[in-house]
């Protein structure tokens, strides 16, 4: 039996805070979108009156981008302490204090990571999964960790064909894709199986850390 995991992620451990790099990336487009939803009235106000037509046109445009602008920005804080670690205990996913798991080192028989090309290669766009294979079964009952579950080919001969896939969304990977797998390697190169293309479309909807 493994010993009980800790609370949370070591000092030591590596850190990569998708949850608010997400939300310095998206926060130009949500003020757009707010700036953007009030500008018609703004308009009419400025000429002095205006229409039933306009009215009907501004109210329209006020829900539209004012919902957008709102459903942006609660989509942006809920997931601002999204964060994927690698501490000496195992790897961590959080998506608030609420949600969060450890896969522990000793628990796993394999660890990598897929990578493929979304569109031209010359684009230079990625999507990318972190591969955590355990020795056994894979933990169905975490409620965390059961969306992560996926049944593909083993990562060696031997090893189980069900594991546990993280997507690392597309602005992460852009930023942290070689030093995260760099981070996860040398936490545990006896586990490391390296980095390896796929066609995309073969990993399917990644269940990414929102």
């Amino acid at each position: 039996m493994l010993p009980p995991s800790p609370l949370h992620p070591g000092p030591d451990a590596t850190v990569y805070r998708f949850g608010m790099r997400r939300l310095r990336t998206g926060l130009p487009g949500t003020l757009i979108a707010l700036l953007l939803a009030p500008l018609p009235l703004v308009v009419m106000a400025g000429k002095g009156g205006a229409g039933v037509g306009q009215w009907i046109f501004a109210g329209v445009w006020l829900l539209l981008w004012g919902g957008l602008g709102v459903l942006m920005a609660c989509a942006l804080w809920a997931g601002r302490g999204t964060l994927l670690a690698f501490d000496a205990h195992g790897v961590w996913w959080r998506h608030s204090q609420e949600r969060q798991t450890v896969v522990p080192w000793q628990s796993l028989a394999g660890v990598g990571l897929y990578w493929a090309h979304k569109g031209s290669a010359k684009a230079g766009q990625k999507i990318m999964s972190l591969e955590l294979c355990p020795y056994g079964d894979v933990d169905d009952a975490d409620p965390v960790l059961k969306p992560l579950i996926v049944r593909d080919q083993p990562l060696r001969p031997g090893l189980p064909d069900r594991r546990y896939r993280i997507g690392v969304p597309m602005y992460a990977g852009r930023r942290w894709g070689r030093e995260l797998a760099q981070a996860a390697y040398e936490r545990a190169p006896q586990l490391w199986f390296g980095e390896h293309e796929r066609p995309y479309g073969y990993m399917g909807v990644l269940r990414r850390m929102r």
